[in-house]
């Protein structure tokens, strides 16, 4: 399996549906349950206790009927735990691993923001240095702040504290797993800009061969193109979205990000 990084707004569902588009990869709609099991094994080192407690986690988070529950039942979910690996790694491998037999895919992953958030409990718990296979999509903050300033759903002052926080996870993420063979790194911006080279490199970190569908705008996103987060998911590949903070983010929240997120930005070659 591969988990896919990346903070909210950076491209990390434009990218999952166009891995979607490939004939042996699968991966779900958000899910919320990696970080909370992180911390039951962070915290509950006897297995017997802790178990069940993830098993309630997972099969009880809101999104589960949704998202998990068409590809692994909770009796499916109780059976893998039983046999994995008493590790983090060893449960998001059983479970994937399970859900791509039954979906008939090669490969599966799983695509969650908000675990960027939990970035250092998921290394303390060593899911960082297991064999999972690690894609980190990184967007220039001042983007993603455009980005955020144009949804419903993000909370006021957020211009403040986000891009300390994505300086930090995200620079994190990098110099810990940068040079290691089960890391891929990219930039939204080279996605828009070459989606066929950035994605040809994906499928052959994941061990697959390449499949122009993935390049198809009209296949994509058949269920969030009605998102009004994701109204776009069904457009072509957006170069001009990649640098509209340039000439559309107020210059003040431009300055703070630059500010913030300095030695982020640099080490991720974006210009200040």
């Amino acid at each position: 399996m591969f988990i896919l990084f990346g903070s909210p707004r950076s491209g990390t569902t434009l990218y999952k549906e166009s891995l979607n588009l490939h004939s042996n990869i699968f991966i779900p709609n958000q899910t919320t349950f990696i970080s909370p099991i992180a911390h039951v094994i962070g915290c509950i080192s006897d297995w017997e206790k802790a178990q069940p407690i993830i098993i309630d986690i997972i099969t009880s988070t809101d999104d589960y009927t949704e998202v998990l529950k068409p590809y692994i039942s909770p009796i499916e979910i109780q059976e893998v735990l039983s046999t994995a690996e008493h590790t983090l790694a060893g449960v998001l491998e059983a479970i994937y691993n399970r859900i791509g037999r039954n979906s008939g895919k090669a490969m599966c992953g799983d695509k969650t923001p908000d675990d960027m958030l939990a970035i250092r409990k998921l290394e303390q718990v060593g899911l960082l240095n297991s064999n999972i296979k690690l894609v980190h999509i990184v967007r220039d903050v001042r983007g993603v702040m455009l980005s955020l300033k144009n949804v419903s759903w993000a909370p006021e002052g957020i211009e403040e504290y986000f891009p300390r926080l994505w300086n930090y996870t995200n620079l994190h993420l990098y110099k810990l797993m940068r040079g290691r063979p089960n890391y891929f790194f990219l930039r939204y911006e080279d996605l828009v800009s070459r989606p066929q080279d950035v994605l040809s490199r994906t499928t052959a970190f994941l061990d697959l061969p390449f499949e122009t569908t993935m390049l198809d705008h009209n296949k994509r996103a058949p269920i969030l193109r009605n998102d009004q987060s994701h109204l776009k998911l069904s457009e072509p590949f957006l170069n001009d979205r990649a640098v509209a903070w340039q000439s559309d983010l107020d210059r003040d929240i431009r300055q703070h990000c630059e500010a913030s997120a300095s030695e982020a930005l640099q080490a991720f070659g974006y210009a200040l």
